[in-house]
């Protein structure tokens, strides 16, 4: 009986374990919110509750993005691919597979509604796979930058800005290339168009065929020369079109590309660019963040007491950003202390070992500056040793035979020297004697330790009152020894 349990109990763990590393090879590497801004939420699989998009957040497959108006979210592939999720879009991570994670390198996403960028690494194998769905097309990747839009009815729009896709219809059947500057449009329930130029190079092309395409390089800029030199835009428009970007006209080439340069100035930057061709004009609105600040960090713990006697140590500053709409956040020895929003102060207890502590602050705020403040604090919890050699006994009696008659004097007032001789260490981790003294009188030893000194005795008792302190405060008192003079 007790046999055929135990063979259920390892069965029941054995098949947990199998269950267990099937799930763990299920979750893959997870891709990674490299940038973000606005109202973003993601919605882990399986899971009914949204979070709130984060810098640095993971996203592993089965979970789904949204981005609300004016949101922007750019998102990092295991392979270093990169994805640009505009606003208003809704997104799902279908399948994220790794060939070192799971023997597969497959890669697959519904855009449901909204735009989306991406840029995807060469596809070099066969058993490489690159797919994005929506509610009307499929389109298979092989190394490609496009351009997708999802429309409120389905209706799918595919650009390809480099290389080149095949896109196919989910209801109708039907495929088609497209390569390089071209686009093809996907209805639901209808085949996909065929190919056509993004851009026209032609004077015949129509009236109302506008193209207009707009591109930054990054979302976020930390470099300061940004600030000089300007953010950079990229794009496309209809040959002959005039493009502007908050008010600065572009450079628009005979094929109908465009590139300029638009002022820039830390924190959020909204440009309109618009173009005007044929009497149709358009804007679209490209929000790029600039942080070129690091955080700047205040320590008001330690200042100078670097040696202390107490293990729990109590290390508070203040930490402050220039750059609008910016957060920061606070790590000591990396953990997370703090989180704050353009200004704040943290506080954190930290226990101490005996001896050299090192402690490493670190301000980040979201863009990945980084102000760094190291400090050394030394605990110090073993108090000084005075060992006394002389007089080398606790207690000791003097005889001092009174004065002759014509030299008498007041006992009260009689005084006679005593040498005191020793040795004062201060044991490791040593933070060096900082005050010695007996019967109040400062004494201070040679380099090796040793001491001597000179003090007044009465008739009678005498007591040595040892006082020692350390840097870091532990304090050595000794009142055990007495001189008897009679």
């Amino acid at each position: 009986m007790r046999y055929a349990r135990n063979c259920r109990t390892d069965i029941f763990i054995l098949i947990l374990s199998l269950l267990l590393s099937i799930s763990s090879l299920q979750a893959g590497k997870p891709a990674k919110i490299k940038f973000t801004i606005g109202k973003s939420e993601l919605l882990p699989g399986g899971k009914t509750s949204w979070q709130k998009v984060r810098m640095g957040m993971p996203v592993q497959q089965g979970d789904r993005l949204r981005t609300a108006l004016n949101a922007r979210i750019e998102l990092e592939m295991p392979d270093g691919s990169v994805l640009k999720i505009n606003e208003n879009t809704v997104f799902d991570v279908k399948e994220l597979k790794t060939q070192e994670e799971d023997k597969e390198d497959r890669m697959s996403f519904t855009l449901w509604a909204g735009n989306l960028w991406a840029s995807f690494k060469k596809v070099i194998s066969g058993r490489q796979t690159r797919e994005i769905e929506s509610p009307s097309a499929v389109v298979a990747i092989r190394g490609t930058i496009i351009d997708m839009d999802v429309a409120g009815d389905a209706t799918t729009t595919v650009r390809v800005v480099e290389g080149k896709v095949a896109v196919k219809s989910k209801d109708a059947g039907g495929e088609v290339i497209v390569k390089s500057n071209q686009q093809t449009v996907v209805r639901k329930g209808k085949n996909p168009t065929p190919p056509k130029p993004t851009a026209k190079t032609s004077s015949a092309q129509p009236a109302g065929d506008l193209v207009f395409e707009v591109r930054t390089p990054k979302l976020q800029f930390t470099d300061p020369a940004v600030l000089a030199a300007g953010i950079p835009l990229e794009g496309k428009a209809n040959p002959g079109a005039r493009v502007e970007a908050n008010g600065t006209p572009m450079t628009v080439s005979p094929d109908g590309r465009f590139r300029g340069r638009v002022k820039a100035q830390e924190g959020l930057n909204t440009i309109r660019v618009s173009v005007d061709w044929n009497n149709n004009r358009q804007t679209k609105t490209v929000r790029v963040f600039v942080n070129t600040k690091k955080p700047e960090v205040q320590i008001s713990r330690p200042v100078t007491a670097r040696f202390v006697n107490r293990r729990d140590y109590s290390l508070s500053g203040a930490v402050f950003d220039p750059t609008p709409m910016d957060k920061v956040k606070v790590y000591i020895n990396d953990e997370l202390v703090a989180e704050v929003s353009g200004r704040g102060s943290f506080n954190r207890t930290i226990i101490l070992k005996e001896g050299k502590n090192n402690i490493v602050l670190r301000a980040v705020d979201r863009s990945g500056n980084v102000t760094e403040k190291a400090e050394q604090i030394f605990l110090d919890t073993v108090k000084p040793i005075v060992t006394i050699t002389q007089p080398a006994q606790e207690v000791v009696t003097r005889f001092e035979p009174p004065l002759p008659p014509d030299r008498a004097r007041d006992f009260a007032t009689e005084r006679f020297n005593q040498v005191v001789r020793g040795i004062i260490i201060d044991p490791e981790p040593s933070s060096k004697i900082k005050r010695f003294g007996i019967n109040g009188k400062e004494i201070r030893p040679n380099s090796d330790g040793t001491f001597e000194a000179i003090i007044n005795l009465r008739r009678g008792e005498n007591r040595l009152s040892v006082f020692a302190e350390d840097v870091a405060g532990n304090i050595y008192r000794d009142d055990s020894r007495k001189i008897l003079v009679r």
